[in-house]
């Protein structure tokens, strides 16, 4: 029995589970990078990346404070 058969036996719906994550965490790091190194606004970001205005907005809320 291959790996991915086994680990589907195991935990159904996991793989999918994995990469949803995995394309989260991808998006976090690119509005991350609009927001920090270009310096978008926040309907900037989300729309270069294909997000919720809202998603950007958690993002940017998570950065610590300019001071």
């Amino acid at each position: 029995m291959g790996l991915i058969r086994t680990i589907k036996k195991v935990a159904p719906g996991g793989l999918e589970k994995g990469e949803e994550e995995g394309q989260e965490e991808q998006k976090k790091k690119l509005v991350l990078s609009l927001i920090t190194q270009l310096g978008l606004s926040d309907e900037q970001a989300s729309e270069v990346a294909q997000v919720s205005v809202s998603f950007v907005k958690e993002i940017r809320a998570e950065l610590p404070a300019k001071k």
